[in-house]
């Protein structure tokens, strides 16, 4: 069955998520469904749809060499960060690719089928991936630090980057509890000029949101009201600086947000802004409950939305690091901060967010390789 995003409005058309458009769309959003990009993103959420049937593999390596089988199941943390399990979103044929070397800038792999049999060797193009979160805190892992494990377990190869929420002991202090809009605004400006200057940024992951009521952002025929990005003291900043990082080339993904009470109805203002890709998050083959933004003007993207911190332990039962991305790797070091992970639930759009732009960015990176 097709999975259907429902738009509360009665002048609004459903659109599905897997499969061709439809529904009153307007231009600026269209093109984020046309040609490949669309094509790839409807194959990506066919993909995560699958894995939450149940249909995901147990693999066995069956045909692997033993050096590769080695690596495989490796349980040590270095082994993990340099391996990945990818789907090709074109004939979703499955591949482990592994991490051979780094030289010049690029990073040599080797790439073996779904039971771990020999495919080829390949050269890839590192994409450098910026993600905008909170990566400071005394006591525990940062919801930014989460936010890099899942990028970084889903596409190893990349670089990422930190765009840090409060920079220096002074803003830490100043700006306690949630990020002051006036400071995210400033954040985003100075990632500005740095690709003024020439930095170069392939995809922004970004987990904030700011609900709105929908009515308040589309008007009668499904597109944006321009007196509402107008009107807001937030996005009248913000969209000019956005739109000039799309217009680069960069892909800006944004969580569509997590609300239980009103999810139907809410919308992330941020989503607003021409050029920036909302995300949503499934659970059990559907889109969660509490998942915002839940339209096709908004939210293109849908990935898994649960996830469970676990120990991963070696034959032993030595714990060597803690999971959090719901594969056999160990994602994040064990120590006493990760250690207060395990048995902890995770959840919501802000988990679907950075897997799926690893997910995309690796697609570039094997682009024309197989």
């Amino acid at each position: 069955m097709l999975l259907i995003v429902f738009l509360i409005s009665k002048k609004w058309c459903a659109m599905s998520i897997v499969s061709s458009t439809s529904g009153i769309i307007s231009k600026s959003v269209e093109g984020r469904f046309a040609g490949k990009t669309g094509q790839l993103t409807r194959q990506l959420n066919k993909i995560a749809l699958k894995e939450m049937k149940g249909d995901k593999m147990m693999y066995t390596f069956s045909k692997a060499a033993p050096e590769d089988l080695k690596r495989l199941t490796s349980k040590n943390i270095i082994d993990s960060h340099k391996r990945v399990t990818w789907t090709n979103p074109k004939d979703n044929k499955v591949y482990h690719i592994l991490e051979e070397g780094r030289k010049n800038g690029k990073i040599q792999v080797r790439i073996l089928d779904k039971d771990g049999a020999y495919v080829k060797d390949a050269e890839l193009e590192p994409k450098t991936i910026v993600i905008f979160d909170q990566f400071f805190s005394p006591r525990g892992v940062t919801h930014g630090e989460m936010m890099e494990a899942f990028v970084k377990r889903f596409n190893p190869f990349a670089t990422v980057e930190r765009l840090e929420h409060k920079k220096g002991l002074y803003e830490q202090i100043k700006y306690r509890g949630k990020l002051p809009i006036n400071l995210e605004v400033k954040r985003f400006k100075e990632l500005e000029q740095q690709m003024e200057n020439g930095k170069k940024v392939d995809y922004i992951s970004v987990s904030e949101d700011f609900p709105v009521i929908i009515d308040k952002v589309l008007n009668e025929s499904g597109k944006v009201q321009k007196e509402f990005v107008s009107n807001s003291y937030y996005l009248k900043d913000i969209k000019p600086v956005l739109e000039n990082i799309s217009s680069k080339g960069t892909r800006i993904l944004m969580s569509a947000g997590n609300d239980v009470n009103k999810a139907a109805r809410v919308v992330n203002d941020r989503l607003a802004v021409e050029g920036v890709e909302g995300v949503g998050s499934l659970v059990n083959g559907k889109i969660a409950k509490d998942s915002c933004s839940r339209n096709s003007i908004f939210t293109q993207h849908y990935d898994c939305r649960n996830y469970n911190a676990v120990p991963v332990k070696d034959e032993n039962g030595k714990i060597l690091g803690i999971n959090v991305t719901g594969t056999d790797s160990v994602d994040l070091p064990v120590n006493r901060k990760t250690k207060k992970l395990i048995g902890r639930n995770f959840g919501g759009t802000s988990y679907s967010t950075p897997k799926r732009v690893a997910q995309l960015s690796l697609c570039d990176m094997m682009e024309g390789i197989l």
